[in-house]
């Protein structure tokens, strides 16, 4: 550095120290916060911790900083998918603990329930597993990312493969709460699209605690049984269908019901069970099992997708503050940096639609005993898919929402 340009920035520093009392956040390192919001308890309580552990083991694998500053992660907890419960959080997080970006969140109400709120506080907004369809869809906001899903991206491809395998008559259940509806209809839509026909739509509450009254509504003539259900409810209905006597009669599919944290204690009951997911701890990948390995190291447990989804919402929110140099507070630059991110992710490649969402890999998965150990086997594919499917935003936005489509596709 020339000394005149030396002594032109010590002049612009002591200028901004007299004006201001002291230079710039960004200049002095100052840390950059994120808040976090997840569930600790209640029927979402296991994927919030595995969100949680995700986000965390990646800060701790770069040393707690991006874009040369320090970085802190506040976290809220709640115990519910009340949007009242989260908003709250929220505005602690913003208004008292001044986070610069806002992470987290596990249920679809709560993301919703947020939009308006971080788009008048201009708050970059990163949903780590709520896949909220609208919100990277019609209500779309430049300070909306995802580094998950969109509810109905592996639905859309589900409800294709099914068809394909041969599959002519499925029964629906799917917790009676948005996330999973939007879950189910993308299954209804695409399946319908390709010939099949859906005889039933079953929705249990959302944390019901005794599944057999719904179980006993199926109908016998059904192919399969595909479902949207998740958390602890997963497990009940894995068990409960099984002790029914419906999985030697019906086969069970379903949208992410046999993730990771679950799987151990499902047992047996879960062998040969069919999902499609973007995440199995099984992905044979160099950056998945170095993953898994840091990941069950860290924690000792095997990851899970909601592990993998915060991961990626770590890089994400790493990646663009290294595009920035740290300087955070220059949020345009920010955010037109966290548009630009791609990442090689567990799960493989990440990028965001023109909507702010992932196009990633979705796979069809098999539960399998593997030396002992239960996993889900990838058997399918469906690389770059996007929230969209094979239809133009236009064409889909067009369309009813899966929503509006509840009770509408039993035939």
């Amino acid at each position: 550095m020339t000394r005149g340009v030396s002594n032109t920035l010590a002049a612009v520093i002591a200028l901004v120290a007299v004006v201001g009392g002291t230079a710039p956040a960004w200049a002095q390192g100052e840390p950059i916060k994120i808040g976090f919001i997840y569930p600790d308890s209640g029927p979402m309580a296991q994927l919030g911790l595995d969100l949680r552990d995700g986000f965390q083991l990646y800060w701790s694998e770069v040393g707690g900083k991006a874009g040369g500053r320090p970085v802190k992660v506040l976290v809220e907890t709640k115990g519910s998918c009340k949007a009242d419960e989260g908003l709250t959080k929220a505005r602690k997080l913003v208004e008292r603990d001044g986070v610069h970006v806002l992470g987290g969140i596990i249920c679809t109400p709560v993301a919703y329930a947020l939009r308006s709120y971080v788009i008048d506080k201009k708050m970059p907004f990163v949903v780590m597993n709520a896949g909220a369809n609208e919100l990277t869809m019609k209500l779309r906001s430049p300070y909306i990312f995802r580094s998950s899903f969109s509810n109905s991206d592996g639905s859309h491809a589900l409800g294709e493969w099914l068809a394909k395998q041969g599959y002519k008559k499925i029964v629906l259940v799917a917790s009676d709460f948005g996330g999973s509806i939007e879950h189910i209809g993308g299954v209804a839509r695409t399946f319908t699209e390709a010939g099949g026909q859906v005889i039933q739509e079953i929705y249990p509450p959302l944390g019901a605690p005794d599944f057999g009254p719904y179980l006993a509504q199926i109908k016998p003539e059904a192919n399969a049984v595909v479902t949207a259900v998740f958390g602890i409810d997963a497990l009940r209905f894995v068990k409960q269908y099984a002790e029914f006597g419906l999985k030697e009669k019906i086969p069970l599919i379903g949208k992410a019901i046999t993730t990771e944290d679950m799987l151990p204690a499902m047992g047996d009951e879960a062998l040969g069970i069919l999902s499609v997911f973007h995440y199995s701890a099984a992905l044979d990948t160099p950056e998945n099992k170095r993953f898994v390995e840091a990941y069950r190291a860290k924690f000792k447990r095997i990851p899970s997708g909601l592990s993998d989804q915060g991961y990626v919402g770590a890089q994400m929110i790493a990646r663009a503050l290294d595009a920035v140099k740290g300087h955070i507070e220059n949020q345009d630059a920010f955010l037109a940096a966290l548009r630009k991110v791609e990442v090689d992710a567990p799960r493989g490649k990440v990028k965001l639609d023109a909507f702010q969402n992932p196009v990633h890999t979705i796979y069809v998965f098999r539960v399998e005993k593997r030396d002992g150990v239960l996993q889900n086997i990838p058997i399918a594919s469906y690389p770059n898919t996007t929230q969209f499917w094979k239809w133009t935003p236009e064409q889909f936005m067009a369309m009813p929402s899966y929503l509006e489509m509840k009770n509408k596709w039993a035939k």
